[in-house]
C-alpha cells in the first residue's frame, strides 16, 4: 500500500531532476540562516482517500511548490523556475510510487506570486492520484 512518504518520494525525486536545481526546503524542515534565494519549498497536501482500484487504496491530493525568490525584485526569474517545474510534472505524468503508481490529474500550471514577509513567493501545485 502506498503511503505519504512514498508520495512525497516519487514527487520529490521527480523535482530534483529539474536543471540547475536551486535548495529545497522539505516539508517539516527550516530553511537555513542565509540561505540564497532562489530556493523552493515542498509541502506534500493529501485531501482525500478511500474507494479501491483494481485491489489499491485511491489517495488524492497536491503538491506545492513555491518558488521562494527576492522581494522588489522582476518576478521574471521566479516565473521562469516556476514554469520549468511545472514542465516537470505535465497532465497524465506518471511515477512509479511505492509499490503502486501516482499520476498528474491537471495541468500543472503555476498560480499568481505574493508577498511574504520579507520574500517573493510563486507557488506551483501540481494535483495527483495514487493507486
Amino acid at each position: 500500500m502506498i503511503d505519504e512518504n512514498d508520495i512525497a518520494q516519487a514527487l520529490g525525486q521527480r523535482l530534483q531532476t529539474l536543471a540547475d536545481v536551486p535548495y529545497i526546503v522539505w516539508g517539516n524542515k527550516d530553511a537555513p540562516e542565509g540561505l540564497a534565494r532562489p530556493y523552493l519549498r515542498f509541502q506534500l497536501v493529501p485531501v482525500g482517500s478511500g474507494g479501491k482500484i483494481s485491489g489499491g487504496k485511491v489517495q488524492t491530493g497536491f503538491a506545492q511548490v513555491l518558488v521562494v525568490a527576492d522581494l522588489d525584485e522582476f518576478e521574471t526569474p521566479a516565473n521562469t523556475l516556476a514554469e520549468n517545474i511545472a514542465a516537470l510534472f505535465p497532465y497524465e505524468q506518471t511515477l512509479t510510487c511505492g509499490d503502486g503508481v501516482l499520476t498528474v490529474t491537471t495541468h500543472t500550471i503555476p498560480k499568481g506570486g505574493f508577498r511574504d514577509g520579507s520574500d517573493w513567493l510563486k507557488p506551483v501545485q501540481i494535483d495527483w492520484i495514487a493507486v
